[in-house]
């Protein structure tokens, strides 16, 4: 079920021509989609190492039937439901995901969005500590956890970033969607941390509200988060909605 097209990901192919016209409104729809499950999620679950470039890795058979079942989810939404245009992280597993959920409304003959990768919307970078599980962590670096508890948001690990720089360059995509007067409804396929932020800057939570959610867990792999634009700004409709997914 592999996608074939990802040859030009990181080089600009994966843009297409917007056709929508001009002040057609403001962002009334905003969704959010988690990759589907990669491999460097298995391993890190596992508490297993995997040794790998962030960029470049990929889907699992599993992550691939969730980005197709995403897929069948957006064919399954109402013309004026469905996305205009496409932001996606440019980490592979990202590009994957959108492109098996592409094939799914181009086999439905359903209208294409134009995509494009949006290079802000990749995941935290965690420097040294890359695909490190909990325990390698407290062993190669042992000072590093408890100074993570200390402040979890602003927090950089060695040659990394923290949660607010996350949330920071997430500010720029955000103000760019409350400029934007082309599309009207806009998904974006991205990463957990994206997709928590997201929320923290669209709904004006606090830091301690960011941290309650996360502690009751991120957004799933293949899951979808939405809002509605209001008189106020963006309200919720859906987190971490998952309904749509395979079980296995």
């Amino acid at each position: 079920m592999r996608t074939d097209d990802v040859s030009g990901w990181g080089r600009g192919e994966f843009e297409m021509t917007c056709s929508h016209m001009d002040n057609s409104g403001s962002v009334d729809l905003l969704y959010a989609v988690r990759h589907g499950q990669s491999t460097a999620n298995v391993a890190f679950a596992a508490d297993e190492l995997i040794e790998s470039d962030d960029m470049t890795i990929e889907l699992t058979e599993l992550g691939e039937r969730q980005a197709v079942a995403v897929g069948r989810w957006l064919v399954s939404l109402e013309a004026d439901q469905l996305p205009e245009l496409v932001l996606c992280s440019p980490y592979l597993r990202a590009v994957q995901t959108w492109q098996l959920a592409e094939q799914e409304l181009r086999a439905a003959n359903r209208t294409l969005p134009c995509h494009h990768i949006d290079q802000r919307l990749y995941d935290r970078s965690r420097g040294q500590l890359k695909h490190l599980p909990p325990a390698a962590v407290r062993d190669r670096f042992p000072d590093e956890p408890a100074k993570e508890a200390r402040d979890p948001l602003g927090y950089r690990p060695p040659g990394g970033e923290s949660f607010k720089d996350v949330a920071e360059r997430l500010r720029g995509v955000v103000s760019d969607l409350r400029a934007e007067h082309r599309h009207r409804r806009v998904l974006i396929v991205a990463h957990d941390a994206v997709v928590l932020f997201l929320r923290q800057i669209l709904e004006n939570l606090t830091d301690t509200a960011v941290l309650a959610l996360a502690e009751e867990g991120l957004a799933g792999n293949g899951s979808i988060t939405s809002w509605q634009r209001t008189a106020d700004g963006y309200q919720l409709l859906t987190y971490d909605q998952r309904t749509h997914l395979p079980e296995t």
